[in-house]
């Protein structure tokens, strides 16, 4: 990724943020459907939002060295 402007860098990572917010709002819904509490829903949330993050950094690395 060293070779993309760092606009392009940014513009990337906010994708990449904005995707994990996503999915983490996404786990908070089904979570708290399925009758657990605020707390723990959010706890859901947040491994969601981090293992979504990490996954797209990832890969987002992986294409740049190829």
């Amino acid at each position: 990724m060293s070779a993309l402007p760092v606009v392009t860098r940014i513009a990337w990572l906010l994708v990449a943020a904005l995707l994990s917010v996503v999915v983490a709002l996404l786990g908070f819904m089904l979570k708290r459907s399925s009758g657990v509490t605020r707390p723990n829903a959010a706890v859901v949330a947040g491994a969601a939002f981090a293992g979504c993050l990490m996954l797209c950094l990832t890969l987002m690395d992986a294409a740049a060295g190829s």
